[in-house]
């Protein structure tokens, strides 16, 4: 069922709201939306006139809508297009301006600059009052379409894309684990990108195509941000790598840093079962980072000649190292910042020491550099990076600083109350401005896929639903007392496969939760992957085989739900009532629901000889039984969490914690050696592998043998609350 709200209930209303009711809708703000329940609920008026104040409208009450409504109409009569538009297979036909005032603007009035700076030829018009369009179609890329006596900021921005995407897969696998998480026998504090090289080359030995992780994305170390507690799903940046994930010793600048006469740098054996803190690498490795640029710059040659080509690449390279050094002088709380440091003016060498820009500078080429050596070492064993790209960044960090025009500053985004949430979810980082972002020219969201897709051969994207619609939190205000704002979803999907295009890689969308049809139906037209997640129906259909659709990605678990271990022994239900995030009756239900559906599956894998009746408690037996059965499937991918091979218990994240649980911190306990030693965690990706060439699961396992459309929570949870938990 929908959520975008009721427009026949909106047309019933009278009295003073009307006018409000109208306004909202005008501006994408639902006045009304589907609960969890399916259950309509009605938006208050307060809360309506906070999210319009915070889209830009001047509004203190709902009397002030009806003046609102004129100058808004009187805006959109004085501007003939929107600020964007999309090209399908470049095809791009406009509204002419007929409606214009007098003075007309014909088509010969028009310029339509292309990407690579050349002018389009002449557009044509279809008669007084109907489609400007180019006769023939245009290049992929952002094009600028303006009249020749207008300024540059008046140009509509021109997405001309591919109307569907590369395929994710064709009976492929891959495997899943953090790259913080990965060891080897360097010794590092916590996993870094060569770990991540390494475990690409043993998954591709093994056939696989994909290796997925967490967000790799910039953060705070601990010397901006102290105690700071850090998700990778609330970066610094969308635009720019951790430097916490490099591997300083490849660097060759850094090469003596590391020989036996060379002063040995603060690294440390980590433990191998617990704390695995990126932030605190980050930090380690600063005062190297400085030492390296000093280093490549002295040294000239081939290596400077590659940095001085990165930041010609990436030219806003510097207003972010001019960021992050601003971080370190004054700390991450802009509040406490010159006023002329948080409207952006922040000189290197007068106001944030030199050195410092350029130490941020020379990591994020180095960083960008090693990643792409990785995704190249990975790719050449077959087995191609899945990055994940999340929904938003912390409200402190460099994007809405850099581009403040692309967000509201008003509101923070979360999700409406839920099943796993009873007072709903507050994620904190701003949202994305829908006319502010679509007037700057999507510079945040276009940056981010290109960003991601420079070494990546798939992109999830987290929460696909925020390209449809987002869930505003009005400062101050409680997480349940929020309305959807709605974005323009063709845009944001043609920016997605514009940047997929260029880089020949696939999207999967997180589309978990329930799901508007309209979202349904435009990732199905657009060839974007969709997700399914295997214990979701394990817990509602046990004894159903699991059956991905046709195309989709499909996990077992992930990093927001139990691992399967967790969820077969239950003790995740246990977890969860310690922490106070169930009650004790409720509890007691989910371990009958649980001991019920666990019964069925396991009945299930016997009767069908994928399992035998000597391993029906034994979780890691079980689960190469069921990676197995999805490798049998129509899934376009199976993704294997590595933890799940051992049978790990304790998740990498329970979401609505923050300190009660280590999130995001914990190192495997196996080393990427170990596990390519050991034939047990190995010989599931093996039946996985076999299954998926075969194209049908094989009974028995060990050396015999080598759902629902949206994620199978049959809209029990909230659009968004599902999706986003523990952010």
């Amino acid at each position: 069922m929908s959520d975008s709200g009721d427009p026949i209930a909106v047309g019933r209303r009278g009295g003073p709201e009307a006018a409000l009711f109208a306004l909202a809708t005008a501006r994408g703000v639902a006045v009304t939306y589907t609960d969890a329940n399916s259950r309509q609920q009605e938006v208050s008026e307060n809360t309506l006139v906070a999210v319009l104040r915070a889209l830009g409208e001047p509004i203190e009450r709902a009397a002030d809508a009806p003046e609102l409504i004129r100058l808004l109409e009187a805006e959109a009569a004085a501007r003939p297009w929107p600020p964007a538009a999309v090209a399908w297979d470049g095809e791009l036909r406009l509204p002419a301006p007929g409606a214009a005032p007098a003075g007309a603007r014909r088509p010969d009035s028009f310029e339509l600059q292309l990407e690579d700076g050349s002018v389009a030829g002449e557009l044509v018009a279809e008669g007084p009052g109907g489609s400007l369009f180019s006769p023939q179609p245009l290049p992929f890329g952002l094009h600028h379409l303006r009249h020749r006596a207008e300024s540059p900021s008046e140009a509509v921005l021109v997405i001309s894309a591919p109307s569907r995407g590369r395929p994710a897969g064709s009976r492929s696998w891959g495997v899943f684990a953090p790259t913080y998480a990965l060891s080897d026998g360097r010794g590092s504090d916590a996993g870094d990108l060569t770990c991540l090289e390494q475990l690409g080359r043993l998954a591709g030995g093994l056939g696989a195509s994909y290796l997925a992780t967490l967000p790799l994305l910039a953060d705070y170390s601990r010397i901006e941000a102290p105690g700071a507690v850090t998700s990778p799903y609330a970066p610094l940046s969308r635009l720019w790598w951790n430097e916490g994930y490099l591997d300083v010793r490849r660097l060759p600048e850094l090469a003596e840093e590391f020989s036996p006469k060379g002063a040995a740098p603060q690294f440390r054996p980590g433990p191998m079962s617990r704390q695995a803190d990126v932030a605190a690498a980050a930090a380690s490795i600063r005062p190297l980072l400085g030492v390296g640029a000093e280093r490549v710059i002295a040294g000239g040659g081939a290596r400077l000649a590659e940095f001085r080509q990165f930041q010609a690449s990436r030219p806003d390279v510097l207003r972010y190292g001019i960021y992050r050094a601003a971080a370190e002088a004054a700390g991450p709380d802009r509040s406490a910042w010159p006023d002329s440091w948080v409207a952006g003016e922040v000189l290197a060498g007068r106001d944030v020491p030199h050195l410092a820009v350029l130490a941020h500078v020379y990591a994020q080429w180095a960083t960008d550099h090693q990643l792409g050596e990785v995704s190249a070492a990975t790719a050449g064993a077959g087995c191609r990076l899945m990055l994940d790209l999340p929904i938003g960044c912390r409200a402190d960090g460099y994007d809405p600083w850099a581009f403040p025009e692309s967000f509201a500053a008003g509101a923070t985004v979360g999700a409406p109350p839920d099943m796993f949430f009873s007072t709903g979810q507050d994620w904190g980082f701003l949202p994305l401005h829908p006319e502010g972002a679509r007037r700057a020219g999507y510079p945040v969201v276009a940056g981010a896929f290109a960003h991601l897709l420079r070494h990546s051969g798939a992109v999830r994207i987290d929460h696909v639903l925020g390209f449809q619609r987002l869930w505003w939190i009005p400062a101050g205000a409680p997480a349940a007392e929020g309305a959807y704002v709605s974005y323009e979803l063709d845009e944001l999907l043609a920016l997605a496969l514009l940047e997929a295009w260029r880089a020949d890689a696939a999207l999967v969308g997180e589309d978990l939760g329930t799901v508007d049809p309209g979202l349904e139906e435009a990732l199905e037209r657009h060839g974007i992957a969709g997700m399914h997640v295997a214990v979701f129906d394990l817990d509602t259909e046990p004894g159903q085989r699991l059956a991905p659709r046709p195309g989709s990605v499909s996990f077992v678990d992930t990093h927001d739900t139990a691992t399967f271990a967790g969820w077969f022994d239950g003790t995740d239900i246990d977890e969860r009532e310690r922490l106070g995030l169930v009650t004790a009756d409720e509890a007691a239900a989910e371990r009958t629901r649980r001991h019920e559906a666990r019964k069925l599956l396991l009945e299930r894998l016997v009767t069908s000889g994928s399992l035998s009746k000597t391993a029906t408690d034994d979780a890691a037996e079980v689960h190469a039984a069921v990676l197995e059965e999805l490798g049998s499937s129509a899934a376009a991918i199976v993704v294997a969490t590595l933890e799940d091979l051992w049978a790990e218990k304790d998740p990498q994240n329970i979401p609505g914690t923050t300190v009660e649980h280590e999130n995001f911190a914990r190192r495997l306990p196996y080393s990427i050696d170990e596990i390519a030693a050991d034939r047990r965690l190995i010989e599931p990706l093996v039946r996985l592998d076999r299954a998926r060439r075969s194209g049908r699961a094989r009974p028995g396992g060990g050396d015999e043998c080598g759902g629902s459309a949206r994620g199978g929570n049959n809209g029990d949870a909230s659009a968004d609350g599902l999706a986003g938990k523990g952010r």
